[in-house]
Formats: C-alpha cells, structure tokens, sequence
C-alpha cells in the first residue's frame, strides 16, 4: 500500500489521487504509525483474482478508530467512488454486515482487472489499520471460532468480576475495592474487540470511545492499587505505599486529557509511570520475599511487570516498531486475566486466613471469659462450700463437747446423737456433690450400669429427709401404698451409687425450701420409663427462677415468707439432672405454686417393669 500523512487536514478523495507518486510513502505491512492528529490516507488495489467471480467481505479495524472512510471502485473505466464510513465516532451502522468489526461486501469486479481501494483515517487514538478479505464461509468459520475463544475469555472475566463485586460489598476489604476497580479492565478488552457497540450500540452516545480512551489510563492504576493492597504495603512498606498512592492519584488525573485533547501526552505520562512503578514494585516484593520469606510476594509484584511488558509490546507495535501482530493484543488481555484471577486466589485466601485467625480470636476471648466466669464462680462456689461445711461441722462439734458433760441425761444424749447423724449426713452429701460436680467438669461422667432396684435407692436416698426433724416423707408406687409393694422389685438400668445421690439432692432441696411437712415421692411407669416424682410443701419457685435452678452453681432465693436463706452450694439440682441424663432420662420442674413443688425424674426400666 501507499500512504500520505494530510498535515493540513484539506484533502478530499480527488485531492489524494491526484499526489505525485514520490509524495505517498510506501508500506509492505500493516499500517502502524502511532499518535498523530492528522488525517491519513492510504491506497491499495486487490486483483481481480482474490474474487474468483464471487463476492468477498473486506473486514477492516481495530474498532478504536474515531473516523474511517472507505473508498473504492473497478479499477478501470474512471468511474465513481463507493463510499463508505464507520468508526467509533460515526453515528451511523458500521459495515453491511451485523458484526462487532465493520465489515463490507465487495461483487466481483466484473469486466474490470481489480478494485482501487482508498482508506482516510483520522483519529485521537493510536493511527493502526488492519484488514482482511475473506470467502464469505471462510469468515464465517473463523469468526464462529474467535466468539467461542472471546466467550471463554468474558465468561472468566464475568466469573472472576462477580466474586469481586461480592467481596466488596460484603467483606468490605480495600483489597475487594481495587479487585472491582480492577475487573473494569475487561470492559477495555471489550471495547477493544468491539463488544461494547456491538451489543449496546453506539449511536450519540460514543460509549466505547470514551470508554476506550478512558480505561486505558486507568487499567494499570487500578493494577498498582490492587498490588499495592495485595502486598499489604500500608502495614509492610509504608513509605513504599504512599509513593504508590502517589502515582495512582497523578494517573487518576490522566483521563482529563481526553476533553483537553493531550490524550497522545498523557499515553506518554503513562508510559514513563508503568515502567517506574513497576520496577520499584519488584524491588519492594523482592526484599519482602527476602525478608520473611513470602513467596506470594514475590509472584505479585512480578504481575505489573507482566503487564507492563505485554502493554510495550503492544505500544512497539502501534507506533510501528515491531510488526503488528493481533495475537500481541490477545496475550496483553490474557495477561489482565491472570492478574485478575492471581489476585482473587490471593484475596479469597487471605480472607480465608483472616476469617480463621478472626475465629480463633474470638474463639480465645470467649473461652478467656468462660475461664474468668469459671474462676468468679469457683471463688463463689468455695465460699458457699466453707460455709456449708462449717454448720454441720459446728453442730457435730458442739454436740461431743455436749457429750462429754458429767451432768447429759440419756435424752439429751439421744438429741446429740441424732444431731451428728443429720450432720454428717449433710456432710456425706455435700462431699457427693463436690465429688460428682468434679467429675462432670472434668472429664464427663462415667457410669457403672447394672440392674438395681429403684425401690431400694429411694429408700436409702429419703434417709436425708430422716434427717430433718420437721420433715417426714411418704412413699407410693403408682399412687398406692408401699405397703403392697415391699416384695417387689423396680428394676432400673442405673449406677446405684450415682442415682442416688441425684435423689437425695431433690429430697435435700425440697427439705430445704419448705419448713416443715411431708414429703410426697411416687414412683409411676410411662414409656419403660420408671418416674420418680417427688413434691414438697414449700412456697414453689419464682417463674424468674425456674430456667435457673438447674444450672451450676445457681440457687432458688428464698421466699420472704421463709424469713431464713435456706443456703447451698447452687449443684444440688445441677448435679442431679447431670446424673439423671447420663442415665438417659430426664429431671424436670413439672409445676410450681403456693402449694409446693414438684419434680419428675425418669430413668429406664430393665426387663419391662417391676417384678415379684
């Protein structure tokens, strides 16, 4: 071909004909000249052999041209011109046929040895004419072909935009940020391969020429804050981090050259910052690499270096210094792709990092607070414990020094007696619960299960109600009297020595909280279940209290009516329903009143009932 640079902007179609041949420089290649503003010309023929009597498609581009127009007419017989226009400026359809590069058909030149073709270009953008004539099958298959390649490409770059957007918003994290500042580069590629008007249209609006020069000289400063977060600088490099900082805000300044029309200088602005921060950016991940050792460091700050070297490639080739090569386009836009989907890995797993390390913070808080819960508790539960164990201490002890009195008659000496058994009954109860509380906190409870007689556990369990001068306890089997009972068996699947201590601690506290009266135990069978219910005559329990009385080391607070604190350690219902669970059953608060209270505990039956 043969082209001419029209500095002056005057010539028509006549006016480039009629240039002397020595005026037009002549190209072997693809036109690649680089920024200039002013209109080119070029002319070239195609044979009338490249037709073989069919019609052919003329494809011509890139798509970031602002205005083309197409000449051409048989190249002899001197007649008209054919005209046609496009570009990303022109208003109007571009080429003959529906597709995102303006193509257009040319008839075989009938009676005549070819076309002369003419082209004039004008454009803000970089001055690149691309084209290609192709058998109408022929484009169709490649162009069948290229869509799958470019659907793969945006179908990741959907993929890889979406799960940034969705950091962003939801994780909030300034890494998330650039990742969405970022992803914009793909509407770059888009507009590039001309998707942008393609499917949006481009009539008024000039969208992807804008959209063009625009993210052109934001594309690599959104690269430089997404490694820049991706290193975590801010915290690793902070003076590193505001050089950068300093760059991505004088290139956020670029795009004003678009409407002030130095759009060629800030392409060169650009230029110079790429290489600069590039560099300084593998240095800086190198000596963190160095450092500590962080290999993804290091891939990182490789990844502007890429990009950078892709980008002059692609500059080498618009400006004419290397041969124009599409493929060069398609591996820059590979290159953003791998950045993208690099840093989201990175992303995803520091957020994941993050996310556990977050965990095992709260996860330490929250046991350093059941620790300091346990220990407020345990200062608690010692200081009940002491006071627990000093009554009955005290009453034994006073009760041998009774004793040992010359002037004690033998009912004052039968008093004393009964006084150290009820106090060392409440000692051995005590000392069961402190034993049986240890054993649930520290490693669970662990049973030796046989079958025992229920009957025979209630018994010994009521003794602690013996012990209570006030109090006296009656014992039923399904509402009938023990009486017809006392040859038969309940047989339990149980630890004797466990169920009973969980008993006794329901009989001690209705003991407890009730001043005096029987104490009501039935034993009833529901659902090979044996139940033992147990009642009291107390002024019941407070529906405040009711969730609390069986957690540790929580107590019901006496009713004023009382007018005494009962006291306790705050385990006895506690380590009952822990017992009673272990054993597969349940204890459970069945109603509250002025009348009293009453509770049910259920273990399973051996044998399915009682027997003889």
């Amino acid at each position: 071909m043969r082209w001419y640079e029209d500095k002056s902007a005057a010539l028509d179609i006549e006016g480039f004909t009629a240039l002397p041949a020595d005026a037009l420089a002549e190209q072997r290649s693809i036109l690649s000249i680089g920024y200039t503003k002013s209109p080119i010309w070029l002319a070239f023929s195609l044979p009338a052999s490249l037709f073989q009597a069919e019609s052919r498609w003329l494809q011509l581009g890139p798509n970031f041209l602002d205005d083309v127009t197409l000449y051409y007419r048989p190249s002899a017989g001197g007649r008209a011109w054919s005209i046609h226009r496009w570009g990303d400026m022109w208003p109007d359809a571009r080429g003959d046929i529906d597709y995102r590069f303006p193509v257009f058909e040319l008839p075989p030149p009938s009676g005549a040895p070819g076309y002369d073709v003419v082209v004039r270009v004008r454009s803000t953008s970089a001055i690149l004419l691309d084209g290609s004539l192709w058998a109408p099958q022929a484009f169709l298959k490649e162009a069948a072909r290229e869509t799958a390649f470019w659907s793969f490409y945006f179908g990741l770059a959907a993929l890889s935009t979406a799960l940034a957007v969705f950091m962003a918003f939801f994780l909030r994290r300034p890494l998330a940020w650039a990742l969405c500042a970022f992803s914009l580069t793909y509407w770059l590629v888009a507009c590039i391969q001309g998707y942008v008007d393609w499917l949006f249209g481009g009539r008024g609006l000039h969208l992807q020429h804008y959209l063009t020069g625009i993210l052109t000289l934001l594309a690599y400063t959104s690269l430089l804050w997404v490694t820049t977060e991706a290193l975590n600088l801010r915290e690793r490099r902070p003076g590193l981090h505001r050089l950068m900082m300093a760059a991505i805000g004088l290139s956020l300044l670029l795009p004003l050259s678009i409407p002030l029309d130095f759009y060629d200088v800030a392409i060169n602005i650009q230029g110079v910052l790429c290489i600069s921060t590039a560099l300084i950016l593998a240095v800086g991940a190198w000596t963190i690499w160095h450092e500590e050792h962080d290999v993804m460091a290091l891939v990182l700050g490789v990844m502007p270096i890429l990009y950078v070297a892709a980008g002059l490639v692609a500059l080498m080739s618009l400006f004419g210094w290397i041969p124009y090569d599409k493929h060069i386009y398609g591996i820059w836009q590979y290159v953003v792709m791998v950045n993208m989907l690099t840093v989201l890995g990175w992303a995803a797993y520091r957020i994941w990092y993050e996310a556990r390390e977050m965990q095992e913070k709260r996860q330490l808080a929250s046991e350093l607070r059941l620790e300091r819960e346990a220990s407020f508790h345990q200062r608690q539960f010692i200081g009940m414990v002491s006071h627990e164990f000093r009554n009955p201490l005290a009453v034994i002890t006073h009760a041998m020094e009774n004793l040992q009195l010359p002037s004690v008659s033998e009912k004052q000496r039968r008093r004393r007696y009964q006084s150290i058994r009820r106090a060392t009954h409440r000692l051995v109860q005590l000392t069961d619960n402190c034993l049986a509380d240890s054993r649930l906190y520290a490693d669970g409870l662990q049973l030796q299960i046989d079958t025992i007689d229920l009957l025979g556990v209630v018994r010994s369990a009521a003794e602690i109600v013996d012990g209570s001068a006030d109090h006296r306890w009656r014992l039923t089997v399904q509402g009938l009297g023990v009486g017809e009972w006392t040859a038969r068996r309940i047989p339990v699947l149980a630890d004797a020595a466990m169920l009973r201590i969980a008993v006794s601690n329901v009989l001690d506290n209705a003991v407890k909280y009730s001043e005096r009266g029987y104490v009501d135990i039935d034993v009833a069978f529901r659902n090979e279940f044996a139940v033992v219910g147990i009642r009291d005559r107390g002024p019941g329990i407070p529906k405040e209290d009711a969730a609390l009385i069986f957690e540790r080391h929580r107590r019901r607070r006496a009713s004023p009516a009382a007018g005494h604190d009962p006291g306790g350690t705050g385990l006895g219902l506690y380590v009952a329903r822990q017992i009673v669970q272990a054993h597969g059953g349940e204890l459970v608060l069945v109603g509250s009143g002025p009348e009293g209270s009453y509770f049910e505990l259920s273990v399973p039956q051996s044998g399915g009932g009682p027997v003889p």
